[in-house]
């Protein structure tokens, strides 16, 4: 079983973007689905943000990062699939 860690801006940013019900299913869905087997549900990024991956929830994505050898999922941001904001706020945390 992986364990789900949050990067800082995505409590104090992009939760607040958030209904309260989207943030009760979305931290559902990252427990019972990154927790257990985070590459089989999410699918690869490309180009800068190889090595990521992405799970749809609703109207949401979530960008994050999955660790084997510390057995960890870090969840990079949150934001709506509408548009291309999302990659590239996590681009920008992610410095590259």
């Amino acid at each position: 079983m992986y364990r789900v860690l949050y990067h800082k801006l995505v409590l104090s940013e992009d939760f607040k973007k958030v209904s309260k019900v989207d943030q009760r299913k979305i931290v559902s869905t990252i427990k019972k689905k990154l927790a257990n087997d985070p590459e089989s549900f999410g699918k690869p990024l490309v180009s800068d943000l190889k090595g990521y991956f992405r799970l749809r929830i609703g109207f949401y994505r979530v960008i994050y990062s999955v660790s084997k050898k510390e057995v960890t999922v870090m969840v990079v941001k949150i934001g709506l699939r509408k548009d291309l904001k999302a990659y590239l706020e996590a681009a920008k945390r992610l410095g590259l």
